[in-house]
């Protein structure tokens, strides 16, 4: 394409009306919010460490791995492996990623950089409450229930039963704005929604929902009191991360959070299982619930092959015996086999 050529386009107004974290996070790509920009992993090349730097520089791209970099429609030529008139007139109809979320007039002013977080824990557990309540309605549960049946074979109905007929899963649809519009009606301000990690904002000040297309499970202080949720994405989009966590918030800390699908009394000689992923975690404690010995088995899980100290003196205190540990090994930085 000749500068001529592209001067029949106003590559200007494209750009601005197609804010490129909303067009990368369409194409499947998920972004955390870092400094002035987004991270997330790159998807034209073999990424697991999230080398893809977006709106850093405003309205680019760059990939500090495989160095490709460029515009929104440069990023759209790239992915879709058309020309750049391709991706213009795909930008222009609507049509280059279905499911991109659509324009809203409401925006959000972009807080400054705060030194602490102003969500008190007992606010934060009060909406993580309202969040799994949306989670785990009975369509959700059904959804997030079928997909482990189905695709993991993974039957949690009696594992349900025997926690009093509480939710052990819930679902997240693939919609950008369900969770965020649900909170916002219910009184949850977008400082808070922030905070707690459960939306994002955009580049252009739109909130749109941190957890989408991912089946949701709580991680809780205890019965009660839900600290955050780990999202793992099940629409099988290879270029989506695994699991998605909270980033800090006031009432989770990656580096402190375990995952536990039951919270019963054990017998002496039970043992604590140390798992990798949360499905790990989930198949373990329903394979003991459909056998009746949900007191024998503790599984738990760190969200990946690291331990810290305090997640490993919360390990030690769950019982007097040494636990067992079933982590697959990996390179810092690179693919691991947890479910």
């Amino acid at each position: 394409m000749t500068l001529a050529g592209r001067a029949r386009f106003d590559v200007p107004a494209i750009r601005r009306g197609h804010p490129i974290e909303v067009v990368v996070t369409a194409s499947g790509v998920e972004l955390t919010q870092r400094g002035h920009g987004f991270m997330g992993c790159c998807p034209f090349h073999d990424d697991s460490t999230a080398s893809l730097s977006v709106g850093g520089v405003p309205d680019r791209f760059h990939c500090f791995g495989c160095g490709a970099s460029g515009d929104v429609i440069e990023y759209v030529a790239r992915f879709t492996g058309g020309s750049f008139v391709d991706a213009v007139q795909a930008l222009e109809a609507g049509t280059v990623f279905h499911g991109a979320p659509p324009a809203t007039s409401r925006q959000v002013q972009r807080p400054p950089r705060a030194t602490e977080l102003t969500t008190t824990p007992q606010r934060s557990h009060a909406i993580n409450l309202l969040a799994w309540e949306f989670f785990t309605t009975p369509a959700n549960i059904s959804a997030a229930e079928t997909y482990l049946r189905e695709s993991r074979g993974i039957d949690v109905g009696a594992l349900r039963e025997s926690q009093g007929g509480e939710p052990i899963v819930g679902y997240a649809t693939k919609d950008w704005h369900a969770l965020t519009r649900h909170l916002l009606r219910q009184g949850v301000t977008d400082n808070e929604l922030l905070e707690l990690d459960l939306a994002q904002l955009s580049r252009n000040g739109e909130l749109i929902d941190t957890y989408r297309g991912r089946l949701i499970v709580p991680v809780r202080r205890d019965r009660r009191l839900i600290n955050g949720f780990i999202g793992r994405e099940i629409t099988g989009d290879p270029r989506a991360p695994k699991y998605r966590n909270p980033t800090r918030t006031p009432t989770f800390d990656k580096s402190r959070a375990l995952y536990l699908p039951t919270h019963q009394g054990l017998d002496r000689d039970a043992n604590v299982v140390v798992v990798e992923g949360a499905i790990d975690a989930l198949a373990i404690a329903a394979t003991a619930a459909h056998g009746g010995e949900l007191s024998m088995f503790a599984p738990a899980t760190t969200s990946g092959v690291t331990v810290s100290g305090a997640q490993a003196r919360a390990v030690l205190a769950l019982h007097a015996r040494p636990p067992v540990i079933a982590l697959a090994g990996a390179r810092p930085g690179g693919h691991h086999g947890g479910a």
